[in-house]
């Protein structure tokens, strides 16, 4: 007997900051929730190597082989 693929249809190959991950979030916003991100705290995030802005981030679909970067600023000198 063979065993089911856990990976549903729906589930979205990307890369966050240069790591691969699976997701069934359809959104960036929906992606960064699912990923821990506090999206109150200051987060910039590009899409293929694109600017997106906070007030754009749920209505960002997400497509297979997206490569995602997220980055926050860092205090200190």
């Amino acid at each position: 007997m063979s065993t089911p693929n856990l990976q549903t249809a729906s589930a979205l190959s990307l890369q966050i900051n240069g790591e691969p991950v699976q997701t069934s979030s359809a959104t960036l916003a929906d992606l960064l929730t699912e990923r821990g991100y506090d999206t109150t705290q200051a987060l910039a995030c590009a899409v293929n190597r694109h600017f997106v802005a906070r007030t754009l981030w749920a209505q960002q679909v997400l497509q297979p082989g997206d490569a995602i970067e997220v980055v926050s600023p860092v205090v200190g000198g």
